[in-house]
């Protein structure tokens, strides 16, 4: 059996170990922001052996945004849903979440509905 310093050693040394890896992993914030003049939907959704399987969908109305941690990069798909009842699909896009801060507008132009990336202001 272990003394207790050697337990409370070894939790130590473990806890900072966790500690100095957990900075190597990639990460960013996606923001999305309605500029259209009606209430909408949005939600990630995956296919899976072709089953849509769709994630936590977020109501925004008009001039709403909100912003979604992404804990690893890459292509995610997000479906546009008009907020009426019943729900119809506006858009699908299949953006591509880097390891940074990303902005997406949704927009109406010419009576369609799409997602456009949108750059983040410069920093000081």
């Amino acid at each position: 059996m272990l003394p207790f310093r050697s337990k409370l050693f070894a939790f130590a040394a473990a806890l900072a170990a966790l500690v100095a890896c957990a900075g190597g992993a990639e990460a960013g914030w996606v923001t999305f922001k309605n500029d259209t003049n009606k209430a909408i939907t949005v939600q990630e959704f995956v296919v899976i052996n072709g089953k849509k399987i769709s994630g936590k969908p977020t109501k925004l109305l008009a001039g709403e945004s909100f912003r979604e941690f992404q804990n690893t990069p890459g292509f995610k798909t997000y479906e546009i849903l008009d907020a009426g009842t019943p729900p119809q699909s506006l858009a699908n896009a299949r953006l591509d979440c880097r390891a940074d801060m990303q902005s997406f507008s949704v927009v109406t132009v010419n009576g369609r509905t799409g997602v456009i990336p949108v750059q983040e202001p410069k920093k000081n």
